[in-house]
């Protein structure tokens, strides 16, 4: 089969074998792949992984075998899957039904063998079946979908939570500003980008702020919110400089949730986190039923993010593409 294989400095097309099933998990033939920024970290060199590797983890495809204990049901299934392989089910955090911190988990496409390939093997507790009113490109977002879902599964939302302010839309912010707005918060917006930002608007977004065009932006978004700042405000920039802004636009007393994975050290401004008495949330993977739940439903839109749709022998390119276009959202690998 093809694959793309990352050698530490580049992604190369080569011919593999297919990969080797066990008697629990299934094949499947891959049908798109999302290039994500967790991805793009890694082929940068900021992320560590081992290498060579296959990258990809927002994926979909059809199950094309199935090992010996798994359901009938799943045969020539459309479907997508949770990134964490390799999970025990014994461990502290199994034991509490935690398995996206699994201590012996494997992240797909991170620590092991992603999908940015023709067939991918994997463990059937893993897999989600996609309704037909999903395409398989729209699959793709389901993963960081669940991801945006996940912030407020780990947040709770009080009566003094109205206003929250999101650093960076790429494909996981432009997702998280729709699921603010489901949930009722206003909604604040920074990018570089007017298109992401008009974007945003389009679906209700209540401010937007270019921050390339605005000079001091904790003090544009407390002009918003009667001096205080914003009650939560979230990190996908993937910009370790952003948290400068992050910390000084954050009320006292309120919420930074923290979504960007790009391997990089940060610098925080722990004295004025402490002093205000600002709590930090963190999340990454979440629950796939709420995420395919809001593409079925149609609340949630994603056809407007999709870039460009290519083919593997592109690959390469597109990754290199994310650092010259600051409108680019998501490029799509399609089989």
């Amino acid at each position: 089969m093809k694959a793309a294989l990352f050698d530490g400095k580049h992604l190369k097309i080569e011919e593999i074998e297919e990969p080797l099933m066990t008697e629990t998990q299934v094949l499947v033939k891959v049908k798109a792949v999302g290039i994500c920024g967790t991805d793009i970290a890694i082929y940068k060199g900021h992320l560590p992984t081992p290498t060579p590797i296959i990258l990809g983890h927002e994926f979909s495809g059809e199950i094309v075998k199935i090992g010996k204990k798994v359901d009938s049901f799943w045969l020539n299934k459309r479907v997508t899957a949770e990134i964490n392989a390799n999970i025990d089910f014994t461990c502290f955090y199994c034991q509490r039904a935690m398995y996206t911190q699994c201590i012996s988990r494997k992240a797909l496409g991170i620590d092991i063998n992603g999908a940015l390939a023709e067939y991918i093997a994997l463990d059937s507790y893993l897999i989600h079946e996609i309704p037909d009113k999903i395409s398989f490109e729209e699959a793709t977002f389901i993963e960081p979908l669940a991801a945006a879902f996940q912030t407020f599964v780990m947040m709770p939302v009080d009566k003094d939570d109205k206003v929250i302010a999101i650093f960076g839309l790429g494909k996981l912010g432009l997702l998280l500003a729709q699921v603010a707005l489901l949930k009722g918060l206003e909604v604040i917006v920074i990018d570089g980008s007017d298109k992401k930002l008009n974007m945003t608007k389009k679906w209700g977004a209540h401010h937007l702020i270019n921050r390339f065009k605005c000079k001091e932006i904790p003090e544009e978004i407390k002009k918003l919110t009667k001096n205080l700042g914003a009650d939560i405000v979230v990190d996908t920039s993937g910009n370790p400089d952003s948290l400068h802004n992050v910390v000084k636009s954050c009320r006292t007393r309120g919420k930074i949730h923290i979504k960007s994975t790009h391997g990089l050290e940060v610098l925080m401004n722990l004295t004025d986190i402490v002093v205000r008495e600002i709590t930090i949330y963190s999340s990454r993977c979440g629950p796939f039923e709420l995420a395919i739940q809001g593409l079925e439903s149609g609340k949630i839109q994603v056809k407007s993010l999709i870039s460009n749709v290519t083919k593997i022998s592109e690959v390469e390119e597109v990754f290199n593409s994310y650092n010259k276009n600051k409108d680019q959202i998501k490029t799509i690998i399609r089989f």
